[in-house]
């Protein structure tokens, strides 16, 4: 047996171990894994194999809350929580009632959830989303400038 073929049978082998592919880490991390192989054969089989399991891993999300995920893998919540979301404000809209809605140059559309009118942003301003208490979400500007935000794109 040729090594690029064993390769690809215990890499298949590794990924059918797998419950699931469930975390968007692990997937992440299995597409990387396949497009690091040379061989055609390789990487077109190790692809295939993510494919295949696809439809159980949405199985496997349906339903899934919070809880759940922090009983599974309370070290990745953790880590999610952490992760800040850098951009660059690429279109701002403000309804009647006062709350703005921010387009940010990664296609993400976000709206504010308690409208403060007093605040100001700017087309083309760095902004970071970042985790906040209570599974809350903020667009945060500056150190003066920070408002929770929900996302809607």
């Amino acid at each position: 047996m040729s090594r690029a073929k064993h390769q690809s049978i215990l890499l298949i082998l590794a990924v059918s171990g797998q419950s699931t592919l469930a975390g968007a880490d692990e997937l992440d991390g299995a597409l990387r894994r396949c497009a690091g192989f040379n061989e055609p054969e390789q990487r077109l089989s190790c692809f295939d194999e993510i494919v295949r399991r696809l439809p159980q891993v949405e199985k496997d999300r349906f339903g899934l809350t919070a809880d759940i995920e922090r009983k599974r893998d309370p070290l990745a919540v953790e880590k999610a929580k952490s992760a800040v979301l850098g951009a660059k404000i690429a279109g701002l809209r403000q309804a009647a009632n006062g709350e703005w809605t921010f387009t940010l140059d990664n296609r993400q559309v976000w709206i504010e959830a308690e409208p403060r009118p007093s605040m100001t942003f700017a087309v083309g301003e760095d902004v970071r989303i970042e985790h906040g208490a209570m599974s809350s979400l903020w667009l945060v500007a500056d150190q003066h400038r920070r408002v929770r935000v929900k996302r809607l794109q």
